[in-house]
């Protein structure tokens, strides 16, 4: 780096341990001061690396600044923002990658120096009034609708978490979810205030007392909202202010505590009967110029969790209902992956309980052994996803069906992972006899996980049975087995395919992506999708791959892909894809 300024005639004295002290947060190894001339006046810029250095890019702090959150993108200790995490720069020319971060820093204090900063503040609002944070150290979380306009929302306060929704009933319902031995006295609610701003505030406009809160609530229009609370005289007012940037929006939260009794002089009544305040010396008292807390929210709002705000299918997946038939090491993933892409409702069935041999491949523990699987999912899903409404039914799928009101009757898509052929023909025949009133789909590993298929049979026609033999054999295949691939362990009937979660996670997603499908209309009718692993896998545990593949799909022996072809055609048919 030096004999590059060098070359450039500069001579830039190297950083003191005091002046690199001062970045002591960044590990800094050696850094360098340079003066600028800036249309104001000369500033200071130090340079300085770290230990890991050029592959650790380089950091520019300004040493000659106004105070913190003047200026956007300039941290406490100077260092300034200047590109976002993700960027690179060429290893293999430090000179050059360091040039660039000083022109950039030359180029944005001078166009700070020029008053152009208030839009990079609204732009990144949330970073900045996290910097600004004041008060309250617990976790918020919102639950709420981030649109406007200024309303009552609903609070909870827990040790640990503040949550903010729109309903009793949503926040409720979360609550129950997320910890169900919560005690009814442990989530009483009160009501708190989301104001929708007309402009996103700058940091000089972050309320820093109960005034300015007040000030900006009446700017939004809601001050009768939060005076129709404030006579209740509750230990603390929850202002949730909402705004509009340019990457969407943004919700923060501040809090108004109640004055303190000191040796039972109320603040608030002080030289008046409690019932006789007079209303405007009441409010210019809690509304006065006590310090008021400004708090960071994390939205945990279905449509910020299920692809930050910025994924299509939500809306379609927030109104689906999906009924999983199987729990075990398929059943449950696919549970799981479809709870995370944004299903409102899941419909768990399984009649097993989970054993020990189980844990190596399901998303379930030890602490879940000899409990049901079935409601053992559904908890763990409610906890993860408090939002995700979730059922469970500890029986058979047979008794499921043959239930004249059973929950079937009101979904969206059923997902079979049975792999159990008196279950999954009569679940064939309960769908044609009800007249297909949804897709189904189908899934199951072949030995080793060293082949999957997912089948769904589309409510327009065809069923199960067109790709089955009468004991429910496929008519195609993906392997073939020179020696039995069953193993047993020393108990009556307990048979099992070795394979483990590494493997089996091609299927899951196979299965899982299969069922968005459906759900979305993104899938012909009655498709077969098969997944095959590597052949090199396929080959270690003692596999071929079947004549009926090499046929149909030549250009996929290599394995490590997916084909997709109708069901219930002839294994010599053409693949759709591969």
């Amino acid at each position: 780096m030096e004999a590059g300024w060098w070359h450039q005639g500069l001579r830039p004295p190297r950083l003191s341990k005091a002046d690199l002290a001062r970045y002591r947060e960044h590990a800094p190894e050696i850094g360098w001061r340079f003066e600028y001339p800036f249309s104001d006046r000369a500033r200071r810029l130090d340079v300085f690396v770290t230990a890991g250095f050029p592959f650790v890019p380089a950091r520019v702090a300004l040493v000659d600044r106004p105070p913190f959150l003047t200026w956007p993108h300039v941290e406490k200790d100077g260092v300034l923002c200047l590109v976002p995490h993700h960027a690179t720069f060429s290893v293999d020319d430090p000179y050059a990658g360091v040039s660039v971060l000083l022109d950039m820093a030359g180029s944005l204090i001078e166009r700070f120096v020029g008053g152009d900063y208030d839009d990079d503040f609204r732009a990144e609002f949330l970073t900045y009034w996290d910097h600004a944070k004041k008060g309250s150290d617990r976790t918020v979380l919102s639950l709420i609708d981030p649109v406007p306009a200024s309303r009552i929302i609903k609070v909870w306060e827990g040790h640990n978490r503040i949550i903010l929704a729109d309903t009793d009933e949503q926040l409720h319902s979360w609550l129950k979810n997320l910890n169900p031995a919560l005690s009814s006295s442990e989530m009483r609610l009160r009501s708190g205030v989301l104001a929708w701003l007309e402009t996103v505030p700058t940091p000089p406009d972050y309320p820093k007392t109960a005034a300015d809160v007040y000030a900006a609530v009446a700017g939004a229009g809601a001050a009768d909202m939060l005076e129709t609370l404030a006579r209740e005289i509750p230990p603390r007012l929850f202002v949730a202010l909402g705004a509009s940037t340019e990457h969407g929006p943004a919700i923060a939260t501040t809090i108004i505590s109640r004055p303190s009794i000191v040796r039972g002089n109320d603040p608030l009544t002080r030289g008046f009967r409690p019932s006789r305040v007079p209303e405007q010396v009441f409010q210019a008292r809690l509304f006065g110029r006590s310090p008021a807390s400004r708090c960071s929210v994390d939205r945990v709002d279905p449509s910020w969790i299920h692809g930050r705000a910025q994924d299509p299918r939500i809306a379609t997946l927030r109104q689906s209902t999906v009924a999983l038939l199987g729990c075990g090491s398929v059943g449950a993933p696919v549970a799981l992956n479809l709870a995370h892409a944004g299903v409102a409702k899941l419909i768990l069935v399984d009649q097993q309980s989970f054993t020990g041999a189980n844990v190596g491949r399901h998303p379930l523990g030890v602490r879940s052994i000899a409990s049901p699987k079935a409601s053992e999912l559904a908890k763990r899903i409610r906890a993860d996803l408090p939002h995700v409404e979730v059922e469970s039914y500890v029986l058979k799928a047979q008794d499921l069906l043959l239930r004249p009101d059973g929950p079937l009757q009101h979904v969206d898509l059923v997902v079979s992972a049975l792999g159990d052929w008196p279950a999954e023909s009569l679940l064939d025949e309960w769908h044609v006899a009800n007249g297909r009133p949804f897709p189904i789909v189908y899934g199951w590993t072949e030995p080793h996980a060293a082949a999957g298929h997912a089948v769904i049979v589309s409510s327009s026609g065809g069923r199960l049975r067109d790709g089955l033999n009468e004991v429910g054999q496929p008519h195609l295949v993906a392997t073939r087995w020179e020696e039995e691939t069953r193993r047993y362990e020393p108990a009556c009937g307990a048979a099992f395919e070795p394979y483990g979660p590494v493997e089996l996670g091609f299927i899951t997603s196979l299965v899982a992506q299969a069922t968005l499908d459906g759900l979305l209309g993104a899938v012909g009718p009655n498709t077969h999708r098969i997944w095959l692993s590597r052949r090199a896998f396929l080959e270690a545990v003692g596999g071929a791959w079947s004549d009926a593949i090499g046929e149909i799909a030549p250009q996929a022996l290599e394995g490590g892909t997916m084909i997709e072809r109708p069901w219930g055609c002839q294994p010599g048919a053409k693949v759709l894809a591969a």
